[in-house]
């Protein structure tokens, strides 16, 4: 539970044209509202420039009996909620055009804020999920995120020589587990994984069960396995009735492109909304053109050519002009 404190945030308003529209920057978790509005800063100068007002804010802290736990997108989306009634009731703001942005997880939050208020004027999720993750879309991520830990199981010669499938739908396996609290001791879990594929592993048992122990922590202790991933946009969009621009990135491994955007396809022509613009662009998770992407996973140095993100920003400057100011 959140403390009882009024989320107001911070106003960026434009110096000369003012188009009383107004963003809220839906927060991430683990971001401040410093951190984020560094990463939108491109997008921040382009809406400022044309008129519209940005809104940032800091997360709630939790109250003190929940401080162990970890923040949720469902409290993010109870965040951003609480910052738009109060700009509502703030007279300088209450006729503002207002809505959410949100970017992965914060998209999520952002449906979710967008749907629990009266008439927000529009909606923007990028490269954020529709389906569950937990049914597809972390297997991918596991799967590609790490394609050393990935060869150590999978390679004839010098790994364990699981096959792809296999090592695929052990990975799912694992994610279910963990989603439904199967899992206890994490080396116990290892060692009963292991001898349901020790015929094909043979003499590997030391570094299986160290590798799978050491996942399982990973996953565990660091809230992978968080709300998120069983989370369920579906529902949500039946309740908003706003322009809606839905973004999704084609070399995203994280949030797979094709699936969710299907899926939120499937969900506006269920709902009978109309009003709404779905995008593919050739760029990661991150906004970011594959061949940098590559570049930063590999340690490259230099300075990151965002050029990309900046055209996708330019994209969604352009859409908040012809439909809503």
């Amino acid at each position: 539970m959140r403390d009882g404190s009024i989320r107001c945030g911070k106003v960026l308003s434009p110096e000369k044209l003012n188009k009383k529209a107004l963003v809220i920057f839906v927060n991430h978790r683990q971001r401040k509202a410093e951190q984020a509005q560094f990463f939108y800063s491109y997008l921040v100068d382009k809406l400022l420039a044309d008129g519209i007002s940005c809104c940032f804010f800091d997360n709630r802290p939790l109250h003190s009996e929940d401080s162990t736990s970890l923040t949720t997108l469902f409290d993010m989306a109870d965040d951003a909620a609480d910052v738009y009634n109060s700009l509502k009731k703030n007279k300088m703001f209450r006729k503002y055009k207002t809505g959410f942005i949100g970017t992965s997880e914060s998209g999520g939050s952002a449906l979710i804020s967008a749907s629990s208020v009266s008439k927000p004027s529009f909606l923007i999720q990028l490269v954020t999920n529709v389906k569950p993750q937990d049914q597809k879309d972390h297997q991918i991520f596991t799967l590609y995120s790490s394609p050393v830990w990935t060869a150590a199981f999978t390679d004839m010669g010098t790994g364990m020589g699981i096959s792809f499938h296999e090592y695929s739908a052990m990975v799912q396996r694992m994610i279910d587990d963990m989603k439904h609290s199967r899992i206890g001791n994490k080396e116990d879990y290892a060692k009963r994984l292991y001898n349901k594929y020790e015929g094909g592993i043979k003499s590997h048992k030391e570094l299986f069960v160290l590798l799978i122990t050491h996942f399982l922590e990973k996953q565990m202790e660091e809230d992978y396995l968080a709300p998120r991933m069983w989370y369920n946009a579906k529902p949500y969009y039946k309740k908003v009735k706003c322009p809606i621009l839905f973004l999704s990135g084609y070399h995203d491994y994280n949030v797979l492109c094709s699936t969710n955007i299907v899926e939120f396809e499937k969900a506006m022509h269920k709902n009978g909304n109309k009003n709404y613009t779905s995008v593919i662009v050739d760029a990661t998770h991150n906004l970011l053109d594959l061949s940098v992407e590559r570049r930063i996973m590999h340690g490259g140095d230099g300075e990151i050519d965002r050029s990309k993100q900046h055209q996708i920003m330019d994209a969604i400057s352009e859409w908040m002009r012809r439909n809503v100011i």
